[in-house]
Order: structure tokens, then C-alpha cells, then sequence
């Protein structure tokens, strides 16, 4: 089996600066192959201690995916310190050079920095990994028999997200599948409306029989990823029918699809048009929406109704309604719905009000108590919840839960 590692450079990692997002991302991708790496370290610029981490991490697995480091500023010194260390001279690559050019022509900057051409020096003998999102080419290295540490694989990439996924996207991880000895066969699933302890507790039975089955999970608030991988494809294929006896009603239709693409979807199919009203999500769940390709064709749009004169102004929520009930209430809830429909022309419909905190609760009315309207054609239903967790937590699982839901009416499931 492939033993993967990361190896992540930047100060601005180890002093919290900048979030590694990067370390996420290309794990969730090995993941879709069955592979969970080894580990990940981080190390701040110094020279010194880039080598000094990828010694540790050549010691630990057969392939190294490096990141940060590669662009033309004073700090970025992964590529000639592994390069020294490992033996290998930089040698000018005349395609990088020229795409650095061009790019910098085409951002119409003036005169190319000739220090900006210290990102075309390659390890000699390597494999170069054209950039088409920035200026650092990737590069690829497979370690002779001669070296410290024959048969490593050592992959460096550039650190800015925008670069690093559609690089690790269409480069790397073809390298990685053509450098796999055994062939893994994958299944991914996102299971909506369970959570993660009752989705493995559900999947212990197809565990037991199935022992040559690897399993994983990865919780978010819209749903649970669910990682099925073996050598064997008929334990896969045996596995992944079990899932969908299990989780009928709760799987996504699409692979790949988060829940408001799915609510996207099957409402364009449907031919029915959507309309918000948010109070303690403050558009989170609208935003969630037009992220998705394609969203102006179901949404219609959403008031942001933050503050009671707007939910009574706007939405028309009764003043008698808010002076007996309170915003956060279910019937303000459902008032907010009805408004938002009427108001909008919508035959579809999510209203949220409610506590996010982390101060503005009362014993009544605690901090994570929220309340979801959803409405879809004639079935409407006003929802009470208890959320615990941060602000941000509180926030997210509300737009989880009112997606989710709006998603099961459409499909007819209560």
C-alpha cells in the first residue's frame, strides 16, 4: 500500500496566520481512493528545518507531497533546500520561463522582477508541473537507487489554494494512482440528516461482514461523508448496495452533490421556485444557494430580516405576534414563511429565527433554540431546535437541517 505524507512550509502556518486549508482538501481526495496518509508535518521557512522535516518524513512513507515555498520571495526556499539536500542541481526550464512571462505580460505589470525567473530553476532530471494559476511550477522527483533514500516519490507544490487544488486536481493525483501498487476500489457517499455516531453504528453490521472493508467517515454539518475502500471490488460493490438499503431516504443522489446542490436540483427538475427569510442565519443559508451553478433558476431571492421592524415591515409578521411570542417563536417562524411566499410570488419557502448566541439567551429562550419554517407547494411545517455548540456551529447546522428538510418534501419523504 502507497504510504503518503505531507510535508507543509510557511511561518504563516505555524503562527496561525493563514488557515491550511490545503492539508483538508488533498486529503479528502486520497481519501475518495482509499489511501489515508501516514501523517502531516509542519516546519517554519528555515532551510534547516526543511530538510531536517523531510528526512522525518522520507522515513516514514514512499511518497511526500510538499507545499509552500516555491514563489519568488526571499522566503520561499523549499525547492533549492530540498534540492541541495538531495543532490540535484537547478537547471533553468525554458517552458516555465516563458509561461512566467507571459503571465506577468498578461497581468500588464511593467518590467518582470528578474527575480521572478528564479521560479523556472527546476531540480535537474525532474518532472516539472506547469502552473495555469500562478508563477511556481510544481515539480516531481523520483529518487535514484543511490541516494539517502532510494524510491521516494517527493512532490513539491506551490502554497496558495487557488494554485495547489487544480494543480493536485489534474497532476498529482495521477501520479499517485500510476505509483499505486494495489488497485483500490472506492465508493463515497453523503449521508443527509444522520449523525456521524449513528451512521457507523448503522454501518457496524456491514463491517463484520465484510472484514476485508475499510471504512471511514467525515462529519460536516450538512451531512456525514461515508468512505467505503477495499482491494477488492465485489466487497465494495457488496458494501455500498448494503448502504443504500440502510440509508435509503438520507443519501444524496449524486456523489458529489452538498445538500443545497441536491435542493438546486431537484426544485429546477420540479420546475418550483424558492424564497428566504433569515434572521439569526443572516443569509448564511441564501449564500449556500447561489454558490450553487445554475441557482438563478429556482432562486427567487430572501429578506435578511435581522431586526423585528423588519419582520413586521417587510414580512408583515403581527406586531401581537412578536409582543406574545417573541421573535424567536414558532409562530413568528411561520408568519416569516407565509410573508416571504406572498411577498416573492415563491410556491416554496425556508424561514429561520432564532438564538445563535453566544450571549442573548434566556432560560426560556436558551442560546441554540431556532426555529425552521420550510414550506414546498402545500406541505408546510414550523420546526423546533435545540442546537448546541458555537455561533458558527449553531449557524451552520440550522442551514444544514432547513436544506435537508426542504430537500426530503421535495422528495415526497417526511
Amino acid at each position: 500500500m502507497l504510504k503518503i505524507v505531507f510535508l507543509c512550509i510557511g511561518d504563516e502556518l505555524l503562527k496561525g496566520a493563514v488557515i491550511n486549508t490545503n492539508l483538508a482538501y488533498m486529503g479528502q481526495k486520497l481519501l475518495e481512493l482509499g489511501i489515508i496518509p501516514e501523517l502531516s508535518l509542519e516546519v517554519p521557512d528555515r532551510p534547516e528545518d526543511v530538510v531536517r522535516g523531510l528526512d522525518y518524513v522520507m522515513s516514514r512513507a514512499d511518497f511526500i507531497i510538499t507545499s509552500g515555498g516555491l514563489g519568488p520571495t526571499a522566503d520561499d526556499l523549499t525547492k533549492p533546500s530540498i534540492a541541495e539536500h538531495l543532490g540535484y542541481p537547478l537547471e533553468l526550464c525554458e517552458e516555465a520561463a516563458e509561461a512566467i512571462k507571459a503571465r506577468w505580460m498578461n497581468l500588464k505589470r511593467g518590467t518582470l522582477p528578474f527575480h521572478f525567473l528564479n521560479q523556472a530553476y527546476v531540480p535537474k532530471g525532474c518532472e516539472v508541473l506547469m502552473n495555469g494559476f500562478g508563477t511556481a511550477p510544481g515539480i516531481y522527483i523520483a529518487t535514484k537507487e543511490q541516494d539517502r533514500f532510494p524510491g521516494r516519490k517527493i512532490v513539491m507544490l506551490p502554497g496558495p489554494p487557488s494554485e495547489l487544488h487544480p494543480m493536485f486536481d489534474n497532476q498529482v493525483l495521477p501520479i499517485i494512482i500510476r505509483n499505486m501498487d494495489v488497485k483500490i476500489y472506492s465508493k463515497l457517499f453523503h449521508v443527509s440528516g444522520v449523525p456521524e455516531s449513528k451512521v457507523e453504528e448503522a454501518m457496524q453490521p456491514v463491517i463484520e461482514s465484510t472484514p476485508e472493508l475499510s471504512v471511514a467517515y467525515c462529519a460536516a454539518p450538512e451531512f456525514v461523508k461515508l468512505f467505503l475502500s477495499s482491494h477488492c471490488e465485489e466487497s465494495v460493490t457488496s458494501a455500498s448496495a448494503k448502504v443504500r438499503g440502510i440509508f435509503a431516504d438520507s443519501l444524496l443522489s449524486d456523489d458529489s452533490r452538498t445538500v443545497a446542490e441536491e435542493v438546486v436540483h431537484l426544485l429546477g427538475r420540479a420546475g418550483h421556485k424558492l424564497a428566504m427569510a433569515e434572521s439569526c442565519t443572516g443569509g448564511l443559508i441564501s449564500s449556500l444557494i447561489t454558490d450553487v451553478p445554475g441557482a438563478s433558476g429556482v432562486y427567487l431571492g430572501s429578506v435578511i430580516s435581522y431586526a423585528n421592524e423588519v419582520k413586521a415591515g417587510t414580512l408583515g409578521v403581527k406586531e401581537e405576534t412578536l409582543r406574545q411570542y417573541g421573535a424567536v417563536s414558532g409562530q413568528c417562524a411561520a408568519e416569516m414563511l407565509n410573508g416571504v411566499c406572498e411577498k416573492l410570488g415563491s410556491d416554496c419557502g425556508i424561514s429561520v429565527t432564532g438564538v445563535a448566541g453566544p450571549g442573548g439567551g434566556t432560560l426560556e429562550k436558551p442560546v441554540g433554540l431556532v426555529y425552521i419554517g420550510v414550506r414546498y407547494l402545500e406541505r408546510v411545517q414550523i420546526i423546533e431546535n435545540h442546537f448546541r455548540g458555537s455561533r458558527e456551529q449553531i449557524r451552520a447546522r440550522t442551514a444544514a437541517v432547513a436544506l435537508n428538510t426542504l430537500r426530503r418534501f421535495i422528495l415526497g419523504l417526511r
